[in-house]
Formats: C-alpha cells, structure tokens, sequence
C-alpha cells in the first residue's frame, strides 16, 4: 500500500523531532518551536505562506496527541500546553483517527470535472446523454452542475475530445467501506460505525490531514526512564527492514528494550487453534481472526458471517500471553505495519502499547540508530516459516493446512486486500458451499502491503519471500 508522498514525510519529520525532545529531555520548552524551524521564515510553503504551513503542523501534533481543533480558545493554546494535558488525557476508546480541518483541502464534491481541452462542439454528447441533465453550455464550454451530478461517468465516456475527467476524492474513493465523506463546510468526517481502521484514507490523503493517535510519545518516555519494556516484532519486520532479524534484535535492545520477541511464536498457536477449531466446525465456513480490520469488516458490515468468525485469538495476543508469563514485571509492545492493531490492543486485556514501522523508524532515527550496521544478536525462537507467512496473504491458509488431517477437505477463499468487490463477494458467501474456510487480509498482499510498511511492495514481498524461504531452525534461528 506505501506511497512515498512529501505529507508522509511531514509526518515523520514531526515524530522524530517531539522523539528527539524527549529524548534530550526539553520537550516541554522546544516543542512550540518546532513548527517554526520545520518551517522557517523564507522557506518554501506548501499553502498560501509558512504561517499557514506552521498552523497546520501544530494541528497535526495535536492530532497525533488526541486533541482536535474545536475552538477559538484552542487555537491561542501553545503546544506546551496540550502536552501537559496529555498526561492526564485518557487515550481515545476507538475515534482515534483525526480529521485536521483546516488541512483538508476540501476536494471536489461531484467527481467528473471539464477541462480546457472542451471544444463546445455542436453534437454536444454530454449534454444530450446526462441522465440527470446536469451538463450544461456556458460560454461555448461544456459546465458540470455539481448539485445535480451523481457522478456516473456517462459524460466522460461519450465526450469525443476526452476533455471531461474522473477527479476522485481520494480518502473517500480508498475507504472500501464508504466511512468518509464531506460534512456541510465540504470538509471530510469519519463515521467510526463503519470504520474498519485499515488505514488506507491515511496513506491516500495528499495534504495529511488525517492523522492518527500515537503511544510513540508515551514510548519514548519510557525508554527514556528505562522502564522494563518487551518489544513484540510481527513477522513483516523480515520485510520491513534491509538487514537480519538478529541486527534488528540488537537494534531494539539498543533502544532500551529489555528483551525483543517475536510474533511468529504467537502465530504458531494462532494456527495450531484455528486448525483445531475447524475440525471442531466439521465443515461449517469459519473465517481467520488475526486481521482486526478484516474482523471489523465483517462485524460492522457483513453480520451475518459473525458466527463464522474464528474465536482463536491473533498471533499478537497469543505472544502478548506469552510475554506477560515470561517477563510478568514488564510491559508490552507490539511493532507493527498495521493502524488496526491499536484498535484491537484497545479490546484486549493482553496488549499494553502498539506502534508502527514508521513510529519504529522515527524512534530509530531519532536515537541515531541503523539497524543494518548493528551487531547480530542471537534469536531464540521456535517458530518456523509457516508463522512467519502469516505477514503474507496465504500464508495463514497455507499454515492452517499444514496442520490438519490428510484426510480433511480445506475449500478455502483467500481474500487478497478488501474492497468493495470482495465485501460484495463475504455478503455472498453465507448463501453458497464453495468454500468453508476463508482468509481475509485487508491490505494486498497481506501485513507486507500495511499502511505504514516504509518498503515498496515488490521489494517487501522479495525480502519476506527469501527470508522465509530461507528458514532453517537449524541454521537460521538457533531453537530453544
């Protein structure tokens, strides 16, 4: 899903410089300035001037601290302030996506627009064939009434200049689930009923004005203090990452963890269950659990598969189990590529914080640490490479598989990324036999194609397929 845009960049400036603070231990008395030396007097703006450009990053590190825009009184309220309110601030239940207002560009609301390339011709096709007669003639030049567009396109296709245009509205042409649209000031809303939290409005807003919720800061802090911390790496981190699992290891362990496991571990009981559980099912359609936002889909949009749903827990709360036996004085972390994740730690009692690949690779960056030139340190683990293609769709099939009897009958359904066609398909399924076990990622090509995955796809996919192409738990990973 990654898509290297300079608002993405933002984003991360901004983490890595609120990390840095913390870090040097002046959080308090420089984060006011850090909109004026991301944009300093002079510099190139990105709106009208870089006093609108400054508004804007505060509005975003406000987001990212769960505050929101509501008031005049909030806009003369410094930086500072609302980072002494955020110790004290209970994190947001599940609203945890922001829409920064002033940063929504306010796309246009009919998604057909005319171009200069109009030539006012007389057989006038748009007009004559619009539906809605919402193409009208204005100064020899084909002009679309928004109010009465329902956007079907037929204009586009007849026009002989191809001078009228599909213009979506990015955010709300990713939502699969139709959870974004414009309120009365044109501006775009999240309806959290229908929000599956896969992240994608995120990655496709060109102006970031979505933003997320973050536990980096609460992280960092403390990392800072040297608070027993466990980092739990999900298996995408293979692809994440241009160097071994073990320099990862040694590079999280230099960050202030106090030990580093892995999320396959968790896998490999998140499949002994479900296969266990499908036998218990005898043939009745079960789907995976592991994607909280494909879970979410069904819940929200297709109820009638929520008796279909696995109950075995996901590979995270499986190792969070793990973790919290074998480390009871520590707190957990998971680290991840998923916004999901953080709304299914919000539902479970295991999960303690949850951060992303890009909050990692701020955090890194901010402590001046390169995992490709650190040490290997040793792995111990007992998970194999069918735990770790659970980052890649199939794989959780294909592990399930290999767990169950020769002689019991898998029809599966593997489900690569969730849009609005798939959802057509899961309304589907409760009426048909075709398929009795269905896998369901909602990032194509499964956790290596997340939202916050920092690598290409083709390049994820290659580094994920050799890695676990090239497990040996002899040689590889030294066992138990």
């Amino acid at each position: 899903m990654v898509v290297e845009n300079k608002a993405m960049q933002i984003r991360r400036e901004i983490q890595e410089r609120i990390v840095e603070l913390i870090l040097n231990e002046n959080l308090l008395e420089e984060i006011d300035n850090i909109p004026l030396k991301m944009r300093p007097r002079g510099s190139e703006s990105f709106r009208c001037c870089v006093y609108r450009d400054r508004a804007l990053i505060k509005q975003k590190i406000m987001g990212m601290l769960g505050f929101v825009l509501s008031n005049e009184a909030d806009e003369t309220k410094a930086l500072s302030d609302f980072i002494l309110q955020s110790f004290v601030k209970s994190p947001s239940k599940h609203e945890i996506l922001h829409v920064v207002e002033d940063a929504c560009h306010g796309c246009q609301q009919n998604n057909y627009i005319v171009t200069n390339m109009c030539r006012g011709c007389e057989g006038r096709p748009c007009e004559v064939n619009c539906p809605k007669k919402a193409v009208d003639i204005i100064g020899q030049r084909a002009v679309i009434n928004p109010d009465k567009c329902v956007s079907c396109g037929i204009c586009e296709k007849v026009c002989p200049y191809h001078s009228i245009i599909y213009a979506p509205v990015p955010c709300e042409q990713s939502c699969p689930v139709g959870a974004i649209s414009k309120n009365d000031k044109g501006k775009e809303i999240i309806d959290f009923d229908k929000c599956t939290f896969c992240g994608k409005c995120i990655v496709s807003c060109p102006f970031g004005a979505i933003i997320e919720e973050t536990h980096l800061f609460d992280l960092t802090y403390m990392l800072k203090r040297e608070k027993p911390l466990v980092a739990m790496l999900a298996p995408s981190a293979a692809a994440q990452f241009n160097c071994s699992m073990q320099q990862i290891k040694s590079a999280l362990l230099q960050l202030g963890f106090k030990h580093v496991e892995f999320v396959a571990e968790g896998a490999v009981l998140t499949t002994t269950h479900e296969a266990e559980e499908f036998i218990h099912n005898k043939g009745k359609l079960m789907t995976t659990s592991c994607c909280p936002s494909f879970v979410n889909i069904i819940t929200k949009h297709v109820p009638e598969l929520i008796g279909n749903i696995s109950e075995t827990p996901s590979p995270m709360v499986y190792t969070a189990k793990l973790v919290r036996e074998k480390y009871p004085e520590c707190k957990n972390v998971f680290i991840g590529p998923c916004m999901a994740k953080k709304t299914e730690a919000i539902n479970v009692n295991e999960v303690d914080l949850v951060i992303t690949f890009e909050e990692l690779c701020a955090l890194l960056r901010a402590s001046a640490i390169k995992p490709e030139t650190a040490t290997q340190t040793p792995i111990y683990s007992n998970s194999g490479s069918d735990a770790w293609g659970f980052a890649l769709t199939g794989g959780v099939t294909q592990a399930v598989k290999n767990r169950l009897p020769e002689n019991t009958e898998l029809k599966p359904l593997i489900l690569n990324g969730i849009d609005r066609k798939a959802i057509t398909q899961l309304r589907m399924l409760a009426k048909q036999t075709n398929y009795n076990f269905v896998e369901g990622m909602s990032c194509e090509g499964g956790c290596v194609g997340g939202c916050y995955m920092n690598v290409k796809p083709a390049i994820a996919n290659k580094r994920m397929g050799y890695f676990i192409n090239s497990i040996d738990l002899q040689n590889k990973l030294t066992t138990h």
